[in-house]
Formats: structure tokens, sequence, C-alpha cells
């Protein structure tokens, strides 16, 4: 296809095509005889021509433009093709209402309503313990009440790989409001979120709990846990990008320059003993973590660095015990979560608890985390109990007016706006219909081929259908003097700048009346077929060096 002069005015005279070009300021026409295509230039992402200026050109304005124009074939070498790699940033939206329900302040002093992804899987009938203090568990069923809010996430089994435990046990996220009455208005007395390993809602000695490689959700996403750091009191989740085996000397790219590698396996010279693993993290090639050190289900590896982390539940050699292997899970986006910090707003970082005597969510305000008595490396205890969850919770005031609710349409935000408290309706000043609910969007960025879990929602990405556009590395200059090329054995087409006092390939056509070009001549540019060798020849040429260079310009808008 033709490139179009984008010009206005533009009109055909005999044959050749007149535009106006910009040269030393002053507006100069130029004569465009034939059709400049872009495949004269460049084809199969390959520059297709030389461009040859005369060795002996008496005006420097030639080589500027013969430069000019090299440089713009430059630019035009790539290859285009379709994706088969890739990935995409998507946005993912979802809402819901729990059941409204009626709290009439002048019968209750104080109302807590929960929510859970389903509350006939979650009853929660013990209700919410919280930083040791019985008050809001020890409430009757009319004053208590659990409600299904299904945008909350849930996972059906935290431990597929059945690494730590054969039982199915869930993750789940809980939400609750602990409401108080004041004056006849509901006054926000905690308002708390809990993402919590599980056995059907019941926190049992057959729970898991959070142990290095553990699935766990994290308002809203699908998060892994990577371990509890008892030096720093931090719980550290991210999220897992491979989940296989990875060989001695292999590598996994983890992105923004970081990879994760098997160095070393070593088998225990003591039978049954467990093999020992050297894992290292890179970054742009440079090893910056490393950690060497036996590898089970009971004393996994933990790597961590920076935004990415590595985890190995296993070590071992094949059969003739020349290679080694190692099961692990490499992660990204790690964050950590300091135990007492906060985390948004007026909402802090706690931790779950299970109580082996009780069946009810235990979140304790102690921020001392201890590794003392674990059964598995990189669990942590905190008031003396091993850690299933991690929660945010905001004590706030329920006197203070900003967190009073009286109104039908009042609201009150949990954390990250993840879901709400609302008024639905009032009746005869001290009856509320209030309930929970959620409007949320979140990011996810996922792989072709990877898949990932949002709000409930698994998204795999198949493919990606998109053209792609690659750049192509010039391996030969394609500037040449005239005295480097002949139009005779000529190997490709032939961008000569200059007339035929600057050019001696220019004289030659001029001579063989090829081309008509003289003193008077305007900017032309002129396109030749077959002239050299059977190749093309485009002559970008003017009756002097000014003519010459607007000619170049008009070809460079062209191209």
């Amino acid at each position: 296809m033709a490139m179009s002069l984008k010009k206005i005015g533009a009109i055909a005279v005999g044959g050749a095509m007149v535009a106006t070009a910009l040269a030393s300021g002053v507006a100069a026409e130029v004569t465009v005889i034939g059709e400049v295509t872009k495949d004269l230039f460049v084809k199969d992402g390959q520059p297709n021509c030389y461009v040859v200026v005369g060795a002996n050109a008496p005006s420097t304005m030639d080589v500027v433009s013969a430069a000019d124009i090299a440089a713009k074939i430059g630019s035009l070498c790539y290859k285009e093709g379709t994706a088969e790699t890739g990935s995409a940033d998507l946005n993912v939206h979802v809402s819901a209402d729990a059941s409204k329900v009626w709290f009439n302040t002048s019968q209750y002093d104080n109302f807590t309503y929960i929510v859970t992804p389903d509350d006939g899987d979650y009853p929660l009938d013990n209700g919410i313990k919280y930083a040791n203090d019985l008050y809001y568990a020890n409430q009757t069923t009319n004053n208590r009440i659990t409600k299904t809010l299904s945008t909350l996430m849930k996972i059906d089994d935290v431990d597929p790989k059945n690494i730590y435990t054969v039982n199915d046990d869930d993750g789940i996220e809980i939400g609750f409001f602990a409401l108080k009455n004041e004056s006849n208005e509901i006054g926000v007395d905690l308002v708390g979120y809990a993402s919590v390993v599980t056995d059907d809602g019941k926190m049992d000695t057959n729970n898991t709990y959070l142990a290095p490689g553990v699935l766990i959700p994290f308002l809203g996403q699908q998060y892994m846990f990577v371990k509890a750091d008892a030096d720093n009191d931090d719980l550290i989740i991210g999220k897992m990008v491979y989940n296989g085996v990875l060989g001695e000397g292999e590598t996994y790219d983890l992105g923004n320059g970081y990879q994760a590698k098997i160095k070393a396996v070593l088998e225990a010279t003591t039978s049954g003993s467990p093999a020992k693993v050297d894992v290292q993290i890179l970054k742009d090639g440079q090893v910056v973590a490393e950690k060497f050190d036996i590898a089970n289900t009971t004393n996994p590896l933990v790597l961590t660095y920076g935004p990415v982390a590595a985890i190995v539940t296993n070590a071992y050699k094949n059969v003739a015990a020349t290679t080694g292997y190692a099961d692990v899970y490499l992660v990204n986006d790690v964050k950590r979560l300091h135990l007492g910090d906060k985390y948004e707003g007026n909402f802090k970082i706690y931790a779950v608890v299970q109580d082996p005597t009780t069946d009810q969510i235990d979140i304790v305000k102690d921020t001392d985390i201890t590794d003392s008595g674990v059964s598995i490396k990189g669990e942590g205890k905190v008031d003396g109990k091993v850690i299933c969850g991690i929660a945010l919770v905001d004590d706030t005031d329920p006197t203070n007016d900003d967190n009073k609710l009286s109104a039908k349409g009042d609201e009150f935000d949990a954390v990250d706006d993840y879901f709400k408290l609302k008024v639905d309706d009032t009746q005869g000043g001290d009856d509320y219909k209030i309930y929970v609910c959620s409007d949320v969007t979140k990011d996810a960025a996922v792989d072709v081929g990877q898949t990932v879990s949002v709000l409930n929602a698994d998204i795999t990405l198949k493919d990606i259908k998109a053209e792609t556009v690659t750049p192509v590395s010039l391996t030969a200059p394609i500037a040449k003097l005239d005295t480097e090329v002949s139009l005779d054995t000529a190997d490709k087409n032939l961008v000569l700048v200059g007339g035929p006092v600057a050019n001696k390939l220019t004289k030659e056509l001029v001579d063989e009346g090829k081309l008509v070009l003289n003193n008077s001549s305007p900017a032309t540019i002129a396109v030749i077929p077959g002239a050299a060798n059977g190749h093309d020849v485009v002559v970008v040429a003017g009756g002097n060096r000014e003519e010459t260079r607007a000619a170049a310009l008009e070809l460079l808008k062209m191209l």
C-alpha cells in the first residue's frame, strides 16, 4: 500500500505529486515521482535498501540527510506477531448484602453482628472472643447473630498438597461489628476483620495452623502464609507464583529482577535423616540471600528477601543419587504484618489463635510472637497459643458522635472499605433495621496459564490475543558511499541522496535518461523501478543542497 502524503493542498501534476516541505525556514515544493512504499526500505523487519551519499559531496547537508534517512529506516525494523505469553491486569468487582436484622436499643444494651462466607457452614455459635474479653462471646443468641456475606472469601482447602494434614480445612474471612446502646442510638464499639484457618467454623484440635505454605484469604485475595517471624513479631504472607519441583541448578524468575535458585541438594549421611538444600535468591543476577538447611514437612526451609520468598518443604536425590530436587513454593508481593501496628486508619494487626479447650475465634492483643513448642518450624504462638489467623481490629469509642448511627442511610466502614454496616430503616426511635454489605473492586495481575483467586472468583488467563512488535537489531550498516555501491551489482534497493553533482550514481541515472535532474530542479523524490541490478532506486535530490534537504525531510514524513 502506498504511503499517503499528509499534506494540505497536494495536487497531481503530470503523474507527479507536488507537496510542500519546510527547508531552512522556507516553504519548498517537493515533487514525488512514482509510488513510495514502505517495502522499498524495510521488508520482513529488516532493511531492504542501502542509503547512498556521495563520497565527495560538496555539502555536509547531504550527509546529514542520509544519516537521518538511515536512522528512520532503522526505527522501522521490527517484526509483528501474535503474543503467546504475557500477563493481564484485571479489575474484579463484586457486591452483596447480608440479611437485615432488627436491633432494639431499649431491649439490648449490646449487639454483635457477625458475617461469614456462609452462616450455615460457619455458624460461629460461640461468637467472637477478643483480647481475652468474653463479653461479646457470652451474649445470648437474641443479641448476637451470624449472617452470610457472600463476597467474603473462602478457600476450600488451605493445604491442597496435604503437606501438614489430610483434612480439607478451610480458610475463611469473618467480619463483625460490636454495637452498644448509646441513648437509643447505635454506638459502634468494635469493628473487626479476621482471616482464619478453620474446620467448618470450629477451632478444634484437628485444625490446621498457619504454617509455611498454607493458603489464607486476606481482604479478598488469596495469599500464602510464609512464616511467623518470632524475631520481629511479624506475620509474613505473599502471593504464590510457583508450586512445584526445581532441580539442582535450576532458577525461577520471580519478576522485577528477582530469581530463586536451588543451588545444591545434599543427602544426609545418616539413613532416614532429611536432606539439606542450599537455596538462593538473586537480584539482577547477583546473590542477595542464601540459606542452607534441612527441609521437610516439620522443618520447612523459608528464605525471604524484600518482596520475595522461597519455601522448601522437601529435598531429595534421584534413585541414582546423581541429581537433587526440591519441592518448593515461590512467593512474591510479600507483606510483613507487624503485630500491634496500624494496617489502615485505626485498624491494628493482631493474631488469631486456637485455644484447644474452646471452639471460639480468639483474637489476642498480645504482640509477642514466640516459636517455642510449635510442632512445625515457621509456626508461631501468641499468648501461649498457636496462631491460626490474622485479624484487623478497630477499638472505636461508641460515645463519639462520629461512631454513632441513628438515621436511615447511616453507615460505618470496615478496614479498606471491604464491607460496611448500614442502617436500612428505623422504627419508634429505638429500633433499627441494620445489615452488613459489600461493594468492592480488587486489582489482580495474572500471567498466561496462571489462576488467581480474587473475591471468591478463580480467574485463569487461558491465552492472550494480541499483536506484538519486536524490534530487530541491525547486523550491518545501511549507509554507504557512492564509491562502495554499484548500480550493476547492487543486492538491495538503493536510496540515493544528492543530485548528479553530489552523487555519482544519481549522475549515471541522469546520463542514462532515466531521470531528469539539473540545477533548476525542485526538491524531488523519484522511484525508478529495477534500475539497480533489478532492484529499485529512490532518488532524494534537488537542484541544490537546500532542495535536496527539503526532499529528505519530506521522505522522513512519508516513512
